[in-house]
């Protein structure tokens, strides 16, 4: 059986003590990190170093690549522009809109209705 001398149970404090003083100063530091505004900080530095790493890739595909790059650029503008193409090769000027079809039965004409003689 071991005995505990006032001086162990002093030497345990002190380590509990030193053990207790780093988990607080660890609980500090995530809530530090975890604040709203370091988090947003960190959100647009990620956010910022993520475009520039696609403006990085981007611009060598195209300096690698441009014809094929232009070909895209080209199709992408077509798809998006089908509407007005459409309409200049059916002949129409901006905003104009088809006529509609001729009716193949005339309208009958209304009589007008007789009303009190004035």
């Amino acid at each position: 059986m071991t005995i505990y001398t006032p001086q162990h149970v002093a030497d345990a404090e002190a380590r509990i003590a030193e053990k207790r003083a780093r988990l607080f100063a660890t609980l500090g530091d995530v809530q530090d990190r975890l604040s709203p505004s370091n988090l947003a900080q960190d959100a647009v530095e990620s956010a910022a170093a993520s475009v520039a790493s696609a403006v990085k890739k981007g611009t060598d595909a195209v300096r690698s690549r441009p014809l094929a790059v232009a070909g895209a650029a080209g199709a992408i503008g077509l798809v998006l522009a089908r509407g007005w193409i459409a309409e200049i090769f059916k002949g129409r000027k901006n905003g104009e809109t088809a006529k509609p079809p001729e009716r193949s039965k005339p309208k009958r004409a209304t009589r007008a209705k007789k009303g009190p003689a004035s």
